[in-house]
């Protein structure tokens, strides 16, 4: 059921699932979504387990399981998207443990720890399919954590001395606890890292090339006094490097949210970075999401003015689009459900966005004066963004379809023969996306470079597809291939999982 309204924009109903979902990632096998929450479904303690579901976004179902198998709670993890689609969760409350979740075989597995233990930490597949890591002295101690790498290949993690995570620290009045939280982190060329926040400080990091002990470099300020915590951070045009960072707040809780949005444009790693300042949302936000759109636009959603935890008093009610175009906001419909602190936010193969989530609270959350039941919300609902509809608002547009079968592996530089039913102007491709604690490491949009080979009216159009040759622009795993019309209108996205 779709919510009425006179926008070019709309909310369905909200779907419950037996889980406040705290985490989020899209399975590029099924394109199902894997939600879960704490040791409990809404709350979190100290069990080594993990409430966990599987949501259905065709039928709308969810179905839940404890999972117990790895020992691992897995509430305020580092998450990414692995090279072949599977989910790789390390750290949390559980802080040093690392469990993978093989899609193939609907299965978790738990694998080698880290060296340090970590909670509130941020991670990113890189462009050689290791996994890196640094910060999160949330969980497993406050120190200096450095950055750290999995390789797939030994299956265990190496210690990288020279990723240094001092550099990137906020301003926070807690100190390390806080201030080394939910890094904005990018894979980037030749197994280099750019870190475009939250700290007012921009940094590099080598973690797979030459220097075996890891390397950081300072690369820019994004602002002066601009710490931007809980804000978020969107690589809305990979082959051009362009970043979109917006919203925050200085501190972690206790803080009043940003409303500044700013364009980071990166080339060659360890060169200086561009920083645009852009004209701010119409509404300050922090524990946001934004999910950046097959047409480059970014929808940012849900947040707070204030940053309080696990209370929906400072709610932000009205979700943004920022037009990649024009690089202004643009405010749409009135959420229907406010999506706080814990909540989450994908791009679904649709090119509608899965939102969900906001509360979950230690137990007993009694003990938090800010607390109300109704902040927790066991439900998950999808936006369909104002490129699906004409402009009376209520028809659906005619949408592009990519029609046959495609190659499900492609290996990058290789070219595509893309059939559709109806001209399209462009294609584009949005890597599977994951989301925690307004953290989204893994989703990034490509432009792709495409000729027409054939147009017949019986047959369809025809298009040469050449796919990017770079992995630190095209990180290997899972993908979306979008075709969009001259309208503006997307097509439901192919799947394709892109290998070295």
């Amino acid at each position: 059921m779709i919510l009425a309204t006179k926008t070019r924009w709309r909310w369905e109903i909200s779907v419950p699932v037996p889980l406040v979902p705290v985490a989020a990632a899209v399975l590029g096998r099924t394109g199902e979504v894997l939600l879960w929450a704490a040791d409990n479904s809404g709350s979190f303690g100290t069990q080594n387990r993990t409430a966990s579901a599987i949501y259905n976004p065709q039928t709308r179902l969810g179905s839940g399981k404890i999972i117990s198998e790895t020992g691992h709670n897995m509430f305020c993890p580092g998450l990414s998207l692995d090279v072949s689609g599977d989910v790789m969760v390390t750290g949390g409350s559980t802080s040093n443990h690392t469990s993978i979740y093989r899609s193939a075989s609907l299965s978790w597995e738990a694998v080698a720890g880290m060296t340090v233990g970590r909670g509130y930490h941020a991670q990113a597949t890189l462009s050689d399919g290791k996994i890196f890591t640094i910060g999160g002295s949330w969980s497993g101690g406050v120190k200096e954590k450095n950055g750290e790498i999995f390789d797939p290949q030994t299956r265990a993690w190496v210690p990288l001395p020279g990723c240094r995570v001092e550099p990137l620290l906020t301003a926070d009045g807690r100190g390390t606890f806080a201030a080394d939280n939910h890094a904005w982190l990018f894979a980037w060329k030749n197994g280099s890292v750019f870190q475009a926040g939250p700290s007012t400080a921009m940094n590099w990091y080598d973690a797979g090339g030459a220097d075996a002990l890891g390397r950081q470099a300072p690369a820019f300020s994004r602002g002066q006094n601009n710490d931007a915590m809980n804000g978020n951070a969107v690589m809305y045009d990979a082959n051009r490097g362009k970043i979109l960072t917006l919203g925050g707040a200085p501190s972690y809780d206790h803080s009043p949210a940003r409303s500044a949005a700013y364009e980071v444009t990166i080339s060659d790693p360890f060169r200086t970075v561009i920083v645009e300042e852009l004209e701010p949302m119409y509404t300050p936000r922090t524990y946001a999401n934004s999910v950046v759109l097959p047409t480059g636009d970014v929808f940012v959603n849900g947040g707070a003015s204030y940053a309080l935890q696990w209370t929906d008093a400072n709610a932000t009610w009205y979700p943004e689009l920022w037009s990649a175009k024009t690089r202004k906001f643009t405010r749409l419909a009135r959420m229907t459900v406010p999506r706080t602190y814990h909540s989450v936010a994908v791009l679904l193969p649709d090119a509608t966005v899965l939102t969900g989530g906001g509360g979950l609270c230690w137990e007993p959350c009694e003990e938090i004066p800010q607390w109300e039941i109704e902040s927790d919300h066991f439900d998950v609902q999808v936006f369909l963004p104002p490129y699906l509809f004409k402009t009376d608002g209520k028809t659906f547009a005619t949408r592009p379809r990519i029609v046959g079968e495609l190659k499900k592996e492609v290996k990058l530089g290789d070219r595509l023969m893309v059939r559709t039913y109806m001209d399209v102007t462009q294609f584009d491709m949005v890597r599977y996306g994951s989301s925690t604690h307004s953290i989204n490491t893994d989703q990034r949009r490509v432009v792709l470079k495409s000729l027409p080979r054939e147009r017949s009216g019986e047959l369809g159009w025809s298009y040469d597809v050449k796919i990017p040759s770079d992995p630190g622009v095209v990180v290997p795993g899972y993908w979306m291939l979008f075709a969009t019309s001259s309208k503006g209108v997307p097509s439901v996205a192919k799947t394709l999982l892109l290998h070295v």
